[in-house]
């Protein structure tokens, strides 16, 4: 079992009580400066745990740019990633995608290894109402693929978007398409716009939640010249780590950025691949270049130890109360000594003559020099051989055996042994000096009464926060 203490982290080592009951000296100014401390510590840490609960600490965010040689896009989502419609500045203006007198018919044309395969009309799609009163179309699933490896064009899935005159063919049973001379009016009769938005996942890291910004581009629709515009979507796949203490990482892939190149063409342009004229077209293509997004919210460790860092800054204030409490030690212990040896050092050391100044100030240097440790060792070892010098070796050899009896034969201690222990009567020292009595445990002690007096006295003087009340106390 012996063994096991050897390991023992938490032993503690003997500290000689300064005072009764004081192992540490210890100023009102020393409390003050601490209140402050602990104090302020606690504010800091309360406002700092609460930052933290409402998510106000920042998270640390580290961002990858990735280039995949082959990536895939899976998007089914309730929130619609692209919508379009007419920008309708005017009540003269007919809404082109209108399904009864159609003129121009939305298509989504899907190219598969860069053949067209599926063609769909989104006036079949589900509809909504913009701003402008005009219908407003969207698709919200739908899939991409890229392969960029450069030698083959497999796995390779795009979707484009085009706006064609209407053709009764892409239409249904209830849908019809406007006279060529209203079609031909919607062109001549004004500045055709129309208004594409696309929306885009970002992260908040106070609500830990995925939120859509929407980002619109406008374009031109004219008679005779088609817009040709290729947009990539940038993929991220974030993992996002919310754990308290452990890791607690939560998966998402989002489409977060999209880039947008635009030319122009003549409407004949896409004729000879979809076999019609085209007024508008925009490719949907996956980007190889991907994003890797690591979202680290901060832990109860990291937010304590922020707490610790500004408490370690204010705990430098601790160096300038150790000083001031280790002169105050210093002060009152050399007062204490020299109080033993000359009665009146208490008063001569409140005079005002010069004389009296000096000599305190030297016994003050000596007993600063007494109290160094090799010379207490060197003051008993003094002792020792001047005890030896006058009794013996043999006398002093016989004091390992000599002790007190606590309860002596043939005596009665029903008394209290404090009360016992407080008699001391001087008249009988003279004949008792033979032998030894509980009273001898106190014979060199110094009257309780006087130490206290002392101490008190010590530390008055020398704390700065106490000191004006010192000389209504002697008084």
């Amino acid at each position: 079992m012996n063994y096991l203490s050897f390991i023992d982290i938490f032993g503690v080592e003997f500290r000689q009580q300064i005072h009764l009951n004081v192992k540490s000296q210890k100023s009102v100014f020393g409390g003050i400066t601490s209140l402050l401390i602990l104090a302020t510590s606690l504010g800091y840490l309360i406002y700092i745990l609460n930052e933290w609960i409402q998510f106000r600490l920042l998270p640390k965010s580290t961002s990858t740019m990735k280039a995949n040689l082959t990536s895939e896009l899976q998007y089914d989502e309730d929130a619609i990633l692209f919508e379009f419609f007419y920008w309708k500045y005017s009540e003269q203006q007919s809404d082109p995608f209108n399904q009864q007198n159609n003129i121009l018919t939305p298509l989504g044309i899907y190219f598969e290894d860069g053949q067209p395969t599926t063609i769909f009309s989104f006036l079949s799609q589900v509809e909504s109402l913009s701003y402008y009163g005009t219908k407003k179309f969207g698709l919200n699933q739908f899939k991409l693929s890229q392969n960029s490896n450069g030698t083959s064009k497999e796995n390779v899935r795009e979707m484009m978007l085009v706006f064609v005159r209407c053709n009764q063919t892409y239409l249904s049973e209830n849908q019809t398409c406007a006279s060529q001379q209203e079609i031909d009016h919607f062109f001549d009769s004004a500045v055709n716009y129309m208004a594409f938005q696309i929306n885009l996942k970002q992260f908040n890291s106070q609500t830990e939640v995925f939120e859509f910004v929407k980002k619109t581009y406008y374009f031109s629709l004219d008679k005779a010249i088609s817009t040709q515009s290729q947009i990539l979507l940038k993929q991220t796949q974030a993992f996002i780590d919310s754990g308290i203490i452990l890791n607690s990482i939560q998966e998402e892939t989002f489409v977060q950025d999209a880039y947008i190149l635009t030319t122009s063409a003549s409407i004949n342009f896409w004729k000879k691949i979809i076999g019609m004229d085209t007024y508008f077209n925009m490719i949907f293509r996956l980007d190889p270049v991907s994003e890797e997004l690591n979202i680290v919210y901060p832990k109860l460790g990291e937010v304590l130890a922020q707490v610790g860092s500004i408490v370690n800054m204010l705990m430098i204030l601790k160096y300038i109360i150790l000083y001031y409490n280790e002169k105050l030690l210093e002060h009152t212990f050399i007062d204490q000594v020299l109080s033993f040896y000359f009665t009146d050092y208490k008063q001569i050391k409140k005079s005002k003559v010069n004389y009296d100044k000096k000599a305190c100030s030297i016994l003050v240097e000596q007993a600063q020099k007494r109290l160094v440790y090799i010379n207490i060792i060197y003051e008993l070892s003094r002792i020792q051989l001047f005890l030896q010098n006058h009794f013996g070796r043999k006398k002093l050899q016989e004091s390992h055996s000599m002790g007190i009896l606590l309860k002596p034969p043939n005596k009665n201690l029903n008394q209290d042994l404090e009360q016992a222990l407080a008699q001391c009567q001087e008249e009988n020292l003279e004949d008792e000096n033979q032998k030894f009595h509980i009273q001898d445990f106190f014979l060199l002690s110094q009257p309780k009464q006087l130490l206290n007096q002392i101490e008190d006295q010590s530390v008055r003087k020398h704390d700065p926060i106490i000191t004006p009340n010192l000389n209504h106390s002697l008084q």
